[in-house]
């Protein structure tokens, strides 16, 4: 008995050693594993990068799964990766949807279409007085032909013009605007060469009585009737080029950049055979005139 005890004991103490051994041995052979910590947050596994969705199904209908931790790790809340990084195919409108048509703004009501250049370039007429009127009814009453023709109203016209002229017009250009009045007594002449003007006086005014307006030089032209005068004149009675003077139009044009006022003033030289027409009459008494053979 005490031989099989001795044999127990030492095959117990054996096996003992062996264990204490090979528990050394697996102890320094395996990894050292700390001890959990409640202060650090266990770190998440790796998130799988999500796929993009299809590219022609639309952002609405795609669902985003969330990410999720391995089987085999910790549970961890779903994280969701940002709105930025997840590639989303942009919307599409269905294929059956027809394109939008261009919307068409009027355009304003305001714009105009520019008007032609020679009518933007024609300078407005000025205002027309009852005189003007009056004459051009008488015009049309008769017809161009007739009251531009020699004939018409015979007797002497005298026919008054008075210029102030340009306060920086020099003494040149005055004499040259004076010359070139004067010379209308030659160069005022009808298709068939028949003169119009009978003659024409000028001079500087030179009266003291202070009731001269500012005006500075008279000219006093005479006709033969006043079917010349009308010829001569031209403009604003007569408006058609093949009834008025040329040279006296041209006259006008040079004229008028040098003269700030002009007066006229015309009268039928009394004669043993009065006239039966009727004087034309000014201002808001105007009458027009019978016509008269």
């Amino acid at each position: 008995m005490k031989v099989r005890d001795i044999r127990a004991g030492q095959a117990a103490i054996i096996a003992a050693g062996c264990l204490f051994m090979a528990g050394t041995a697996w102890a320094d052979d395996a990894p050292a594993t700390p001890a959990p910590d409640a202060a650090v947050a266990p770190v998440p596994a790796p998130i799988a990068p999500v796929p993009p969705a299809p590219a022609k199904v639309p952002a609405s209908t795609a669902p985003v799964v969330p990410a999720q931790a391995p089987a085999s790790a910790a549970p961890v809340a779903p994280v969701q990766a940002p709105a930025s990084t997840t590639p989303v195919a942009p919307a599409q409108a269905p294929a059956s949807a027809a394109p939008a048509a261009p919307v068409s703004v009027p355009a304003p009501a305001a714009a105009a279409a520019p008007a032609p250049a020679s009518a933007a370039a024609a300078p407005a007429e000025p205002p027309v007085s009852d005189a003007t009127r009056a004459e051009r009814l008488m015009a049309s009453q008769v017809g161009l032909l007739r009251f531009t023709s020699a004939d018409f109203h015979r007797g002497l016209v005298r026919h008054i013009v008075l210029f102030r002229f340009l306060p920086t017009i020099t003494d040149d250009q005055r004499a040259e605007v004076v010359r070139r009045f004067l010379a209308l007594a030659r160069t005022s002449r009808r298709e068939d060469g028949s003169p119009v003007v009978v003659s024409i006086e000028t001079g500087a005014q030179i009266s003291g009585e202070g009731a001269d307006e500012g005006l500075q030089q008279a000219f006093v032209v005479t006709f033969r009737s006043e079917g010349d005068r009308n010829y001569y004149v031209g403009r604003p009675v007569v408006t058609d080029p093949a009834y008025f003077d040329p040279a006296h139009e041209a006259f006008k044009k040079f004229a008028a950049p040098y003269i700030v006022t002009t007066l006229v003033f015309d009268y039928a030289v009394a004669s043993a055979h009065p006239q039966n027409r009727a004087p034309v009459q000014t201002g808001h008494a105007a009458q027009v005139p019978q016509q008269q053979g």
